[in-house]
């Protein structure tokens, strides 16, 4: 019923089949927001020695009606594997909505298992462990999770703070940073190596931050471009959010609830509807403000592994 292979080339036929398949199942997934690829990232390490491997699905010829011609073999899908680096990979799955009610990716494990213990990894991919994010908690990561006994190892819920929430003088408790302040920022997120810097002198983000007697303990980059969220509206997004390490466990609540609510200000003084926020289920800090000053719940993304 299907079939896969690793490959480092398509011929035109199945390059531009691969090419439809993810720009559709794209603009179907926009709304619940699970995982997508971008065929230019497939066009461009689809080659040999790009640390990048993919494993591209068939749906073969199949009839149509009983006394009709066969349907003919058609790309499904493509699972995608990065390499991390540390003999792991981070890996994404996306199947043709036409064809998920079949189960592709059921069938494919069904054949070839979880085990990644052999010499050459899983299904000869060269990689030890895999992970991937089922972004929204697809519904079907879910069911092939518990099927597969693939654990679940971390969860991150998206967090939206409405701008009906916002009080005068929430704006005030953060200030604006700039680059007057790069090397209190550096020195701030000088733990956070091979992190990306905030954008100071974006047209479209903006930077604030909470400052206390020892310099700079926290700051947010705000992206103000609008996302849309059901129920909410146009968000602006938190980009990047850090304190200081050295911040007493209270010390630490307060600036994060200054940076929260500072920034869901700042997004409803762009005339934004809200501020999203990603947050670990694990943060035990950031899951307390974030309930206290009434972010609400839109979204879990969970990680599964392959080990």
């Amino acid at each position: 019923m299907i079939r896969y292979e690793w490959r480092t080339d398509l011929d035109a036929a199945d390059a531009a089949q691969l090419r439809e398949v993810l720009l559709r199942a794209a603009a179907y997934d926009a709304e619940p927001e699970y995982n997508s690829i971008d065929p230019a990232d497939v066009e461009r390490d689809l080659a040999p020695g790009s640390g990048v491997r993919h494993l591209v699905i068939w749906l073969e010829a199949r009839p149509r009606t009983l006394d009709g011609p066969d349907e003919p073999e058609r790309v499904a899908g493509v699972v995608r594997l990065v390499d991390r680096g540390d003999g792991r990979a981070d890996g994404t799955i996306v199947i043709d909505p036409d064809l998920r009610s079949i189960g592709i990716v059921t069938l494919l494990l069904e054949r070839e298992g979880v085990d990644a213990s052999g010499p050459d990894g899983w299904l000869g991919s060269g990689f030890a462990g895999i992970r991937s994010w089922a972004r929204g908690n697809h519904p079907a990561s879910g069911r092939i999770g518990d099927r597969n006994l693939l654990p679940r190892t971390r969860r991150v819920w998206k967090l939206v703070r409405p701008s009906v929430e916002v009080a005068a003088g929430d704006a005030d408790r953060v200030v604006d940073l700039g680059s007057d302040d790069a090397a209190a920022i550096e020195e701030l997120l000088a733990s956070r190596v091979g992190h990306d810097r905030p954008a100071l002198d974006a047209e479209d983000r903006s930077v604030v931050g909470v400052r206390g007697e020892a310099g700079l303990s926290g700051l947010v980059e705000i992206d103000l471009r609008p996302v849309y969220v059901e129920e909410f509206g146009r968000c602006a997004s938190a980009a990047l959010l850090a304190y200081s390490p050295s911040l007493t466990d209270a010390e630490c609540r307060a600036v994060l609830t200054d940076l929260l609510v500072g920034a869901g200000a700042r997004a409803a003084q762009s005339g934004l509807d809200g501020l999203i926020a990603y947050v670990s289920s694990d943060d035990d800090a950031l899951v307390a403000v974030s309930r206290r000053v009434g972010l609400q719940h839109d979204r879990t993304d969970v990680l599964y592994e392959i080990r």
